[in-house]
């Protein structure tokens, strides 16, 4: 799951009844301002079964 110019989601282990929590997940990083979904409000299927999360092309780590 990726929404333009935020991570990408790649989540596996999900059943049928796992629909719902992918449609709420897309809402959650659709509205998120960082990018990144946020873990606070993440149906519970989306927090186990996260196989990865990956960086946009343009992601730069800031360095303190």
């Amino acid at each position: 799951m990726r929404v333009n110019g935020s991570w990408t989601y790649v989540f596996g282990g999900l059943d049928v009844g796992g629909a719902a929590a992918l449609v709420e997940g897309a809402r959650l990083l659709a509205g998120a301002t960082d990018g990144i979904m946020p873990w606070r409000g993440r149906p519970e299927p989306l927090k186990r079964g996260l196989i990865a999360r990956v960086p946009p092309l343009d992601f730069q780590e800031e360095i303190p």
